[in-house]
């Protein structure tokens, strides 16, 4: 298990985008972020600047029975504000998770990144990092499609 459930790095949280602009998160975020840190296998990544969050990541790890029972661990959602791009914090970030990952002794660590961040600097962070582009990803919207992915496309 990667610990300890939310983990600061060094640069007060709350659990989405809306929340932050309301100053409070509704009740279906506490009950989701409730949820996330029950999950033993879910870690999620806050970086902050003087008390105000300004990036996330979130891992969970996965058992697996090939690969000699090695676990993998999947990344999602890192982000980092606009106000805060290209200062090294998706980078922390990924470092961090990346050593938990290899302690926890897991044996690949995947990530989908949308095709738009090949031009915004996110694929070249996941490269830089050794991450390689060796697998199609494909993706099913079964509640809401968002507003940037036309209809038809996954």
């Amino acid at each position: 298990m990667l610990s300890p459930k939310t983990c600061r790095l060094s640069w007060t949280f709350t659990p989405t985008k809306a929340a932050d602009q309301r100053g409070h998160a509704s009740e279906l975020e506490r009950e989701t972020w409730q949820r996330m840190m029950a999950s033993p296998d879910l870690t999620v990544y806050v970086a902050d600047v003087e008390d105000v969050v300004v990036g996330t990541a979130t891992a969970m790890m996965m058992p697996n029975m090939t690969y000699t029972c090695a676990p993998t661990l999947f990344v999602e959602a890192v982000v980092v504000r606009p106000t805060h791009r290209r200062r090294g914090i998706a980078t922390a970030m990924m470092q961090r998770i990346l050593a938990d990952a290899q302690a926890a002794g897991c044996n690949k660590v995947q990530l989908l990144s949308h095709k738009r961040h090949a031009s915004d600097g996110a694929h070249r962070l996941y490269s830089a990092l050794g991450f390689e582009p060796e697998a199609e990803g494909f993706r099913l919207y079964l509640i809401e499609r968002p507003a940037h992915v036309p209809s038809g496309v996954t």
